[in-house]
């Protein structure tokens, strides 16, 4: 029940669809989801502490974890189902799907 709270918070959804696309910065995320820094800033401490974003060791930015790839893509799914098929979301399901491949192949090779 913890997740469910944590992606309920306000921005988070923007967030994990920011950083579905690739690694980002703090600056760039603050400014494709129009979230001003403090909420940004707070978004992304709930998301690091529930382990669905990492940042990256050399101060790059910000990144889904494993986790996070699969929680974004649950919640992208639903949106599917829920509401009428939007090419941006199915681009980013199938860009979520080929990193969580990625990431399986990585972990069991």
């Amino acid at each position: 029940m913890e997740i469910l709270k944590t992606i309920s918070y306000a921005g988070t959804m923007e967030v994990l669809a920011s950083l579905g696309k690739g690694q980002k910065r703090f600056t760039e995320i603050m400014f494709e989801t129009k979230l001003n820094p403090g909420i940004l800033n707070r978004v992304l401490k709930t998301l690091i502490t529930s382990g669905i974003v990492s940042k990256s060791p050399n101060d790059e930015g910000y990144e889904l974890t494993e986790k996070g790839v699969k929680i974004s893509l649950y919640i992208l799914k639903i949106v599917e189902v829920s509401t009428n098929e939007k090419p941006e979301n199915m681009q980013l399901i199938k860009t979520l799907s080929t990193r969580l491949e990625q990431a399986k192949g990585t972990t069991v090779g």
